[in-house]
């Protein structure tokens, strides 16, 4: 029997009126864990398969040619029928779009093999039940613990096929967790709440990021109304930092170059004017503990590293296919990942001088383009003449573009959702409201 995908390859191949067309899939098999306080409430596993086919029509010559396109997702299951009809809309819609010409990736075997994760080597519920084990290690600590648990783990198995010879395929693990701890009683408790994504079995890592959560909402517990902070530097650790970061990595896109939002382009100096560390920064397609890693992009290019920022000064930019043609660059591919080098000081350093350091927000963001950020704090700590103080309440705010060539990081780096960077970073830049 033809799968879903055979059915949407024949159709794609016998589609008449397309210059190209490309196919992508999805298959994820996921396994979900849902806890209140130490008691499982369900355990299922999920099985799905996602196809978007994107078709293009070409029109005009030399320079002047245009590449129209429309992408259109095909339930898994759907009939012949159906997945020619829906192609044929899109197809009708492409031929209406105008868009400069752009290739397609061509077969390549500069591919970088996607390295196994712990989790192909373990049968998946007693690899839950692992990572289930370690949450729970520290739980009930201090008077604190864990009030609900969502816990998942999918295996993935992702295929690029296109018109022009590619049929790329791999395999990859992500896992993902959200959990609330809680600490006090009645009128007098708090909470706080955690995600995280995973792409290997680390118990280790997990059992300790608990730990820290669980002494974070202890100290919530007690915590003083944020006072006046003005002058004071603010101090960001982990994700959160992570956030920080994620503003190099948005504003070194070809596409952001392209659609003129990107905050510095080649040549520029990341830090000037200012006195903090220089930025190097490189792109890559893969880290062993990041979800998103792969060897190829959506468009199978395959994927390596770029060395886009060094010495503070942008050498180039992550560009895939459509956007390095667009601005005359070599592709790299749609590189999602990075590294971050460290800075001149110890972590331990930038916490000795005065500041704010805020570990958890009602929501924190940052503004890629206009490099604006800020949340509201839920726990933090004051350092002020020598002294360490729980406080919440109030808010962060500030600009990237203020603390451009300001920006101090930790020697030390750490793992973080989508890099490798600086474990902190000092913002000396910002304004504190106090808790009113």
């Amino acid at each position: 029997m033809m799968t879903t995908t055979d059915l949407v390859l024949d159709a794609l191949r016998s589609l008449h009126g397309a210059s190209a067309w490309k196919l992508e899939s999805l298959r994820s098999l996921r396994h979900e864990r849902y806890y209140v306080g130490k008691a499982q409430e369900t355990a299922r596993a999920v099985e799905k398969l996602d196809c978007e086919a994107t078709v293009y029509v070409d029109s005009g010559e030399g320079e002047a040619r245009t590449r129209g396109e429309c992408a259109v997702k095909l339930a898994d299951g759907a009939s012949g029928a159906e997945i020619g009809a829906a192609l044929s809309r899109a197809l009708v819609a492409a031929a209406g779009a105008r868009n400069p010409w752009f290739p397609l990736a061509e077969p390549s075997g500069a591919g970088r093999s996607l390295e196994a994760s712990g989790f192909e080597a373990l049968e998946p519920g007693a690899a839950l039940e692992g990572l289930r084990s370690a949450l729970y290690r520290h739980d009930g600590e201090g008077g604190a613990a864990i009030n609900s648990l969502e816990l998942f783990l999918s295996r993935k198995e992702r295929r690029v096929v296109n018109s022009a010879g590619v049929d790329v395929s791999w395999t990859s693990w992500a896992g993902h967790l959200e959990f609330v701890v809680n600490a006090g009683a009645g009128h007098e408790q708090v909470e706080l709440w955690t995600e995280r994504a995973f792409a290997e079995p680390d118990a280790e890592g997990l059992a300790a990021l608990v730990r820290d959560r669980l002494a974070a909402v202890r100290d919530r517990l007690s915590a003083m109304p944020t006072p006046d902070c003005a002058g004071l530097p603010l101090v960001l650790s982990g994700e959160l930092a992570g956030e920080v970061y994620s503003y190099f990595q948005a504003n070194l896109s070809a596409q952001a170059a392209y659609e003129k939002r990107a905050a510095f382009g080649v040549g520029d100096d990341t830090g000037a004017p200012g006195d903090g560390d220089a930025i190097e920064f490189t792109a890559l397609g893969a880290l062993r503990h990041a979800v998103g890693g792969a060897p190829y992009d959506q468009d199978g290019y395959p994927l390596g590293e770029l060395r886009c920022v060094e010495a503070g000064r942008v050498k180039t930019l992550i560009a895939p296919l459509r956007y390095a043609r667009y601005l005359g660059m070599a592709p790299s591919g749609a590189l999602g990942l990075f590294t971050l080098a460290g800075g001149r000081s110890t972590a331990a350093e930038l916490r000795a001088a005065d500041h704010l350091e805020v570990v958890d927000f009602s929501d924190f963001f940052v503004n890629p383009t206009g490099g604006e950020f800020g949340g509201e704090i839920r726990l933090g700590f004051l350092v002020r003449d020598g002294r360490r103080v729980a406080v919440t309440g109030g808010s962060v705010t500030g600009s990237m573009v203020a603390n451009r060539g300001r920006l101090r990081l930790s020697r030390e780096l750490g793992e973080k959702a989508r890099s490798l960077s600086p474990e902190l970073c000092v913002l000396p830049v910002v304004s504190v409201a106090a808790a009113g």
